[in-house]
């Protein structure tokens, strides 16, 4: 362990002891899950005694080692407030970070209960590169992490997101697959502490549903789905609950989080790509949901970079004036050809037709077909009103395109300086009919691709042109 006098020496400073439990938890809380299932689920005999005071002995152990590294790495990572903060990180190998204040593009601080019961805030430093991870990741007091807060300057919009618009957001955009698969770790904690395998279990009561029919099986798949979204509308409702974003000077100030508070900070000039997703249940409502691309933020896991959840036409256009009024944007655009409607509609009416046949098996697969061509439906309408929507522009300003996505209805705004690659491609079947395919490559934390099918050739060989600059 380094001495204090020799960080006070150098300038530095030790980040908050919670860093400790935050670095460690990951491993120490999986270690001691055999130790509280033994609690919970005492030895019968004392041979097993023996055996589980053994094992505990083991992975209590392996835990202290474990807590003993992490001490070691707080010991060894100091900062340094300078011109925004240096960072040295590693027990062994130093590895100097400077993020002075107008290299940051981004800067979030969270807060979650046990933070504020810890008095610790954890602060994420982004710069304009090209890692996957934040430049500086630091668990730190709350007063010294409010040093790091941009100065406030002059407030000149904002935005609230209401609740009721938040909540159909949520529902329409939480899904029940990825619900479970974040829900799975907690599960198979539950499973260690109990001291029975749960996966084991379910696919032998899978096995044993199978033989009584589809139907058994189908209702206990339905149950997970239904927990799993549930779990997946709770995340999204919670963090976007009391969402408000700020216009102040050259940065936006988005906060948002019922019970995990984040306030993250946004250098304007570093935006990329502003985009309007809207799904088909958020359409009924007249709902958009509006996000932008921007380097260094987005980056970790979990990080959605939305700047308005939910919002009607007129509040959405509202709060885009308030937030970025000074972002260009471009209106019209060359539309698909109407025979170019069969490019949009034959993958639905393909995956639909899949689930002709199990009709013909009998009462037990029916509910499974309607189900599958349910599912069809669904994305033929998306494709449909895709169709109906889609369309290419370019601006002195900007670029835009309208087109469907998966589920989803999306509409891009770029910068033209930021419009990284323009692609128009043309098969056999599209020079016949005089059509094209137009893909726009842009950047921000990583490459996104941006594609609208059935496209007449010759207006978008002019817009090509007129974005070269030819």
């Amino acid at each position: 362990m380094i001495p204090s006098s020799s960080f006070r020496a150098r300038g530095l400073r030790r980040q908050s002891p919670a860093y400790v439990f935050y670095d460690a938890r990951k491993w120490v809380l999986f270690l001691l899950a055999p130790l509280l299932r033994s609690v919970l689920a005492p030895p019968s005999s004392p041979q097993e005694w023996v055996l589980a005071a053994l094992s505990s002995l083991r992975d209590a152990g392996l835990a202290g080692l474990l807590t003993a590294w992490s001490v070691w790495r707080w010991s060894r990572c100091g900062y340094r407030f300078q011109k925004g903060v240096s960072v040295i990180q590693g027990p062994f190998i130093h590895r100097l970070i400077r993020s002075p204040d107008q290299a940051a593009a981004s800067l979030e601080m969270v807060c979650s209960p046990l933070m504020w019961l810890l008095r610790c805030r954890k602060v994420q430093i982004n710069t304009a590169g090209l890692r996957r991870r934040a430049d500086a990741t630091l668990y730190l007091q709350t007063e010294e992490a409010r040093r790091l807060l941009p100065r406030p300057g002059k407030q000149t919009g904002r935005f609230s997101a209401r609740p009721w618009p938040v909540a159909i957001m949520a529902a329409s955009s939480s899904n029940a697959a990825l619900g479970l698969l974040s829900l799975a770790p907690a599960l198979k904690q539950v499973s260690r502490l109990l001291g029975r395998e749960l996966p084991s279990e379910v696919i032998t009561l899978a096995g044993r549903v199978v033989h009584l029919g589809l139907p058994p099986l189908l209702e206990s798949a339905a149950n997970l789905l239904v927990v799993g979204w549930c779990f997946a509308f709770l995340r999204h409702f919670f963090r976007y609950t009391g969402f408000r974003a700020f216009r102040e000077g050259s940065r936006l100030h988005l906060v948002s989080g019922l019970l995990t508070r984040r306030d993250s900070f946004i250098d304007c000039r570093r935006i990329t790509g502003l985009q309007l997703r809207q799904t088909l249940f958020m359409k009924l409502f007249r709902l958009y949901t509006a996000s932008i691309t921007a380097a260094g933020y987005g980056r970790e896991r979990g990080t959605r970079p939305v700047v308005i959840p939910a919002a009607r036409a007129k509040s959405l256009c509202a709060g885009l004036d308030a937030l970025m009024s000074d972002y260009p944007v471009c209106s019209g655009g060359v539309r698909p050809a109407p025979r170019s409607l069969r490019r949009y509609i034959v993958p639905p009416l393909i995956f639909m037709s899949g689930s002709l046949p199990l009709f013909f098996l009998g009462t037990v697969w029916t509910v499974a077909g309607v189900l599958w061509l349910a599912g069809g439906l669904w994305w033929l309408l998306i494709r449909w009103l895709g169709f109906r929507r889609a369309a290419f522009g370019v601006s002195r300003d900007a670029v835009m395109l309208r087109y469907p996505r998966g589920l989803a209805l999306y509409e891009v705004h770029i910068p033209r300086e930021a419009a990284d690659c323009l692609i128009v491609t043309r098969s056999p079947w599209q020079r016949r009919s005089g059509t094209c395919q137009v893909e726009l490559l842009s950047f921000g934390e990583q490459r996104r691709r941006h594609r609208v099918r059935g496209l007449p050739y010759e207006p978008v060989a002019f817009l090509r042109d007129r974005l070269a600059g030819k």
